[in-house]
């Protein structure tokens, strides 16, 4: 009986091929024709009888259907100043979204920049003129103000919603927008990630100055998005579409999509919106830590303090061993064992291998102190018992080795970034935190990198209080354990830190460069101040006590900045905007003509 199942399928298979021949092709065709036939009818009773697609389709029409009104279409117009020729006029176009029915719209910086005309285009055709209100260029985020009236705001997602993160990885999202003006138009995909840094906010001079914090997102995002609101399934919405990755190696630019979006998040962009609204500009808090991320090695944190050396460094003690006793201290970097350089540890196994338990060890012992900024160097005449035992009750890691392996040796695995420093008299020193504190959450929201610790903080406004916790392991309890600080913000200084000078900020700067009061020079201003007409910006006053007061009178004018030719204020600023300002880097050489009718050169920098 098996052996004739073994059979069975040979014996059905050589049954229907003579079937077939005998019956011949156009019968198989029709009986192909007929099974077709009757799963094309299963099949439109099944969708009949399960909508579900109906209903997911339904529910999309429903998303499109509340956002769309709130969906603008931007277009700009700027001209580029062309000195050996006729200027230029250059469109663009971008999308925004309807903040409020005071008529404010949200929008990148990038789509309005520069812009001397804009039109804002409502989903139902009309167009209005905008004005500028505000921008935050390290951030992409700008909003722009049009006639209030018959608007339609759009719904923010708020965390509350949710019980938790506004937006979590795997969410479906719809991205609105007008990708290659084909305008009020909606694609749709999934979160692939949150918490992106990819360095694509940059001044005009390629430099890494802005804050970011992307979502990352699948849905098709093209030129044209820029600006729109990017949404979550109930229409509310979540980020404002910013930038695409085009697949041409790792650039992120205005190419065409190539599966990955990426959009700032609305808990960036809020505070920032109501700063502007309410005073035009933004002003960012500031922790006062210097930060790393845990994938960089050790060697890349001790550099933070000022230490470039070589060396094995103490990533756990046990405060009852002999060595603790002696005094090696956690984080101390020993450099040289008996006066041999040790930087492996090899190499430090060699140095001692003729220890006896009687000997003592001399390390030369590296130990950066939190309360003076320095590294100390220190003398510890080791036990010769600790180092016969190979270090037993020390546990000994390499400058090349990650700070994961660190917080692994102290008994952490969890998140967070590590702090290197804690300023002096700034807000994190004062509430407490330390150098070694893992960073793992801001007012409840984890932080997973460095640029989201930067992007959390830069979003709240001075003076107001972060939460912050930390996980901190206590050397004399050999273990640690979770710490929440309350730390009342400073004002960040953009210009100190970067050495760019905001462009919605440019008088208010001007004044920390020592020059009080300018203006382009005319014929009648020359006048006034008694002196020879000159094409410039005329100094009409200087900050007293600024390394200008006593230099550059007032009647000065400047003609140049770094040997360019300087005719007008926007001219000066301009080409201020190109340069480095921070005194440590020399600041800014600029060429002016004195009262006296001299040609001098000097400086300007950060007072």
């Amino acid at each position: 009986m098996r052996k004739l199942n073994s059979y069975t399928p040979s014996l059905i298979v050589l049954g229907t091929a003579i079937v077939v021949l005998l019956a011949g092709p156009r019968a198989v065709w029709h009986l192909t024709y007929a099974q077709t036939s009757a799963r094309i009818i299963q099949a439109s009773e099944g969708l009949n009888h399960n909508p579900i697609l109906e209903q997911l389709s339904q529910a999309y029409r429903d998303v499109v259907t509340l956002v769309e009104p709130s969906v603008v279409h931007i277009s700009t117009e700027r001209t580029i100043r062309n000195r050996l020729g006729p200027d230029r006029h250059i469109s663009s176009s971008g999308s925004g979204w309807v903040y409020d029915e005071e008529g404010y719209i949200v929008t990148n910086y990038h789509v309005i920049e520069d812009a001397e005309q804009i039109d804002v285009q409502l989903h139902t055709g009309r167009i209005r003129e905008a004005k500028i209100i505000g921008y935050d260029q390290f951030t992409d985020i700008a909003v722009i103000k049009i006639e209030p009236g018959l608007l339609f705001p759009a719904v923010r997602a708020e965390p509350d919603d949710f019980g938790g993160p506004v937006v979590r990885q795997g969410d479906v999202v719809f991205a609105f927008g007008s990708p290659f003006d084909f305008r009020f138009s909606v694609s749709s995909g999934v979160v692939s990630g949150i918490g992106r840094w990819v360095g694509v906010i940059r001044d005009e001079r390629g430099r890494l100055t802005g804050y970011e914090n992307f979502i990352q997102v699948d849905a098709a995002i093209n030129p044209g998005n820029s600006g729109g609101p990017l949404t979550d399934t109930r229409g509310r919405i979540i980020g404002m579409n910013t930038a695409i990755a085009t697949g041409r190696g790792s650039s992120l630019d205005e190419g065409q999509f190539a599966g990955i979006g990426l959009a700032i998040p609305i808990d960036m962009i809020e505070p920032v919106v109501e700063q502007v609204i309410s005073t035009g500009s933004v002003k960012k808090g500031f922790l006062g830590v210097e930060v790393v991320d845990r994938d960089q090695t050790i060697g890349e944190e001790l550099a933070r303090n000022g230490f470039r050396g070589y060396g094995l460094i103490v990533g756990r003690i046990d405060p009852n061993n002999p060595a603790f006793e002696a005094g090696l201290r956690l984080g101390d970097v020993i450099t040289q064992v008996n006066a041999e350089p040790v930087a492996t540890l090899t190499q430090i196994g060699r140095a001692v291998s003729g220890v006896e338990p009687d000997d003592s060890v001399a390390l030369s012992v590296r130990r950066y102190d939190q309360a003076t900024d320095t590294n100390d160097r220190i003398r510890i005449e080791l036990p010769g018992v600790v180092a016969t035992n190979n270090f037993r009750g020390v546990s000994l890691l390499q400058l090349n080795d990650e700070i994961n392996d660190w917080l692994a040796v102290l008994g952490y695995t969890g998140g967070g970034v590590r702090v290197t420093g804690v300023e002096l008299d700034k807000p994190a020193r004062r509430a407490g935190l330390r150098s070694r504190d893992v960073i793992t959450h801001v007012n409840d929201v984890p932080v997973m990198s460095t640029q989201q610790l930067r992007s959390r903080i830069s979003s709240m406004r001075p003076g107001e209080m972060a939460h912050v916790k930390v996980w901190r392991f206590e050397p004399e309890r050999d273990k640690g354990r979770e710490v929440t600080f309350h730390v009342r913000l400073d004002r960040f200084d953009e210009m100190r830190r970067t050495g760019v000078i905001p462009k919605d900020l440019q008088m208010d700067s001007l004044q920390r460069l020592g020059l009080a009061r300018v203006a382009t020079n005319t014929l009648a201003l020359a006048a006034e101040y008694g002196v020879r007409y000159s094409p410039g910006v005329l100094v009409q006053e200087v900050v007293t006590g600024s390394t200008l007061d006593g230099l550059m009178q007032p009647g000065s004018v400047i003609i140049a900045v770094m040997d360019r030719m300087v005719t007008d204020v926007d001219d000066f600023f301009s080409l201020l905007e190109q340069y480095d300002v921070r005194s440590d880097v020399g600041g800014v050489r600029v060429t002016f003509i004195s009262p006296a009718g001299r040609r001098v050169d000097t400086h300007l920098r950060l007072q």
